[in-house]
């Protein structure tokens, strides 16, 4: 089984631009993972070439000041940006103590063996970036 990827898919309604503001910019739009069976990477998985925040239209190469990212239909899994790395993480919605944090999606596991399934989740980003 190969290693998952993912794309950010920019909303058509606001495709080229995204929105426009005096001071930022912010896309909108969907993820697709590569395949069902692609397993995830421990630390996240990285965008496939080409699809990449960067490659979303003018300001997207800057460091974002914003991202958001979930799952439309309540898939019970949190989806994480890590700008350090430049991968998308993926936390389970075990609920955690005062102390203890959600436990990332073990490395190795096909999407689609995820439980609920990764790989049918409708998942949304959004992502603001400086203009100036």
């Amino acid at each position: 089984m190969a290693t998952a990827t993912f794309k950010f898919i920019p909303n058509p309604t606001l495709a080229g631009f995204g929105d426009c503001g005096e001071r930022t910019v912010s896309y909108f739009g969907s993820i697709t993972f590569s395949a069902a069976a692609d397993t995830y990477a421990t630390g996240g998985i990285l965008p496939a070439t080409g699809f990449a925040f960067k490659n979303l239209g003018p300001f997207a190469d800057r460091t974002p000041l914003f991202t958001y990212i979930n799952s439309s239909v309540g898939a019970s899994w949190f989806y994480l940006w890590n700008q350090s790395t430049g991968k998308l993480q993926i936390f389970a919605s075990a609920a955690g103590s005062g102390t203890t944090s959600q436990p990332e999606l073990t490395g190795g596991t096909a999407l689609n063996v995820a439980v609920p399934n990764i790989f049918t989740d409708t998942v949304l980003f959004n992502a603001t970036f400086p203009r100036v």
